[in-house]
């Protein structure tokens, strides 16, 4: 480990803490997932009781609660917001990235992990998601960190027993993060990996199989246990209702998912810039595996780790968007690799600028020339369809921005696309390879930060949160908080108001198996009745109607508070 390398990694790791962190802080927590780690995670904080995750009170037995413990202790230390509640991720990110570094690292090509480590830091999907409360991240960085020990085991022979229980931990750490798909895509790739090296084998064969159980249930069991002794029954929900039966989407699912096609071309825009680079990286790549370069091994694992992540959901029909984000490492191997070996002037270089300038050309066709307006209508139907917001009431408020909203946003890609595109292209003919792939990390980082105006822009179509706070500062003390339909469709409701809120007529959703693991929660739901009832009891009660609500109308009298385009704000008191 030399000092220059040391100093490089440090650099690298900052600057990603620096991109990150710096637009954690806005917008809130959206709708689902993001608003109910962060409320579940609150409470923890709140009432200092970490073994059940509750979220409005219910216990929330979806997932494993690492990430939550780690919010919890963010809330504790620098108090309930946003950042703090996104921090976690964060820092999860600056692993991920640190831990591709110096897996590149290991074979002694400083050039390779700097750009590899660039690479995954600077993707689309890697740069947004690690600023948002969701689990892959995590997952993301405890593969990455996988990988390295198990890959310095492999370089290193004298340590296999303590890198491979490191594996082992880390494993373990990455189910109780998201289940068992923390052990069953790194399975998939070393089994895939394994099938094409001899050298791999050879390391499989010298595993301490038995010391690495014992380590990996050391981590990943004494919760699931605990929770079972708690709650009997609850491990046969959390494994077949919340893992495998969704795998397998024979449970029904609160979402819309992705078609394999769509699934695919999104995962390909998760890396963008550097997908313009990815097709001769690959090329190289397999290439380079064929001669039995030095670099064959990580090569062969990068391909499998890449195909293991992707291919693993591809064959579930419970596709999200995100949940292709793990296979972003090994495409920064393949992509940093390639880089620190191609020769500039290249053909291949030139074809990926060549394919840049085409796709910014082609985006400023259509914005000067304008989308034909039934293409537009389509475009904002299917996005409004897997967003949850097709079934807005007649009559409700628009449910996306309109393409006004997003013309400076798409302006200012397009023209970062382009003067990127142009500096790539001129470089590359002059010999200039570092100018190149600066003109590249400039284009991401541009396109990140403009990624993060558009959340902005979306952000009351999406998430509840602008109504919660203003709920927030006119609640007094003994103010009811009400929400219509499932929880989770307005998650962020909770958060953003401290206080737990009566679920009229949710009875589905996620938060359905836990009301039956704890009956005194059935207090916290009510239905239209009971509402009407209270409505008229005399206190105050501040009721969040979302746009995608069967039943759009509050009881009488109400008088409207506020309204989003995510939903409306009524009250029983003027």
């Amino acid at each position: 480990m030399t000092r220059r390398r040391v100093v490089c990694a440090s650099v690298i790791a900052l600057a990603s803490l620096i991109l990150f962190s710096v637009t954690a802080h806005s917008p809130g927590f959206n709708n689902f997932d993001e608003g109910a780690y962060a409320e579940v995670a609150r409470e923890m904080a709140v009432s200092g009781r970490l073994l059940t995750p509750r979220c409005n009170g219910v216990p929330y037995l979806e997932k494993p609660p690492l990430v939550y413990w780690l919010c919890a202790a963010s809330f504790r230390a620098f108090g309930c917001t946003t950042f703090a509640g996104r921090l976690p991720v964060v820092l999860f990110g600056v692993l991920g990235v640190a831990a591709l570094f110096w897996l590149l690292a290991l074979w002694d090509d400083e050039r390779a992990a700097v750009f590899g480590s660039v690479c995954l830091a600077s993707s689309f999907g890697y740069a947004i998601y690690a600023r948002t409360l969701l689990l892959e991240i995590p997952l993301t960085a405890l593969f990455a960190a996988a990988m390295l020990t198990f890959f310095a085991a492999f370089r290193h022979p004298r340590r296999v027993k303590p890198l491979m229980l490191a594996t082992a931990a880390l494993l373990g750490l990455a189910v109780m993060v998201k289940g068992l798909v923390g052990l069953a895509v790194p399975a998939l790739a070393l089994f895939a990996a394994t099938l094409f090296s001899r050298d791999l084998r050879g390391l499989v064969k010298t595993m301490p199989w038995a010391s690495m159980a014992v380590v990996f249930l050391a981590v990943a069991a004494p919760w699931h246990v605990m929770v079972e002794l708690r709650h009997p029954g609850a491990m046969a929900h959390y494994v077949s209702g919340g893992q495998v039966l969704r795998f397998l989407a024979t449970r029904k699912l609160d979402v819309v998912t992705l078609g394999v096609g769509a699934y695919l071309a999104v995962s390909a825009i998760w890396f963008l810039p550097w997908l313009f680079f990815l097709p001769p990286a690959l090329k190289t790549a397999i290439r380079d595996v064929g001669r039995g370069v030095p670099e064959r091994e990580l090569l062969l694992g990068a391909l499998a780790w890449t195909a293991a992540a992707l291919g693993f959901f591809a064959i579930s029909p419970a596709r999200l968007e995100y949940y292709s984000l793990p296979a972003l490492p090994g495409m920064a191997i393949v992509v940093g690799y390639w880089w620190s070996r191609a020769a500039f002037p290249s053909r291949a270089a030139r074809n990926s600028f060549i394919a840049i300038l085409l796709v910014a050309a082609l985006g400023w066709l259509v914005v000067l020339v304008h989308i034909p307006p039934p293409v537009t209508e389509r475009l904002y139907a299917l996005l409004n369809e897997h967003y949850r917001n097709l079934c807005a009431p007649a009559g409700a408020a628009r449910v996306q921005p309109c393409i006004a909203d997003s013309f400076s946003p798409i302006a200012a890609l397009l023209t970062a696309l382009s003067a990127a595109g142009m500096l790539g292209f001129l470089a590359e003919r002059n010999g200039r390879k570092t100018t190149a792939f600066a003109g590249v990390v400039a284009l991401a980082l541009v396109s990140a930060f403009i990624a993060h105006r558009g959340l902005e822009i979306v952000h009351p179509y999406v998430s509840v949160a602008p109504l919660a706070r203003k709920a927030s500062a006119m609640m007094r003390e003994d103010d009811y908080v009400a929400v219509a339909g499932p929880y989770e469709n307005v998650s962020p409701v909770d958060f953003y108001t401290r206080r737990r809120a009566l679920v009229v007529d949710g009875f589905g959703g996620d938060l359905r198996f836990g009301r039956r693991l704890d009956p005194s929660a059935a207090r916290w739901f009510i239905d239209d009745a009971q509402l009407r009832k209270l409505w008229t009891n005399g206190r105050r009660i501040l009721l969040l109607i979302p746009n995608d609500a069967s039943d759009p109308s509050p009881p009488t009298p109400a008088w409207r508070l506020a309204q989003q385009p995510a939903g409306s704000l009524y009250s029983n008191r003027p």
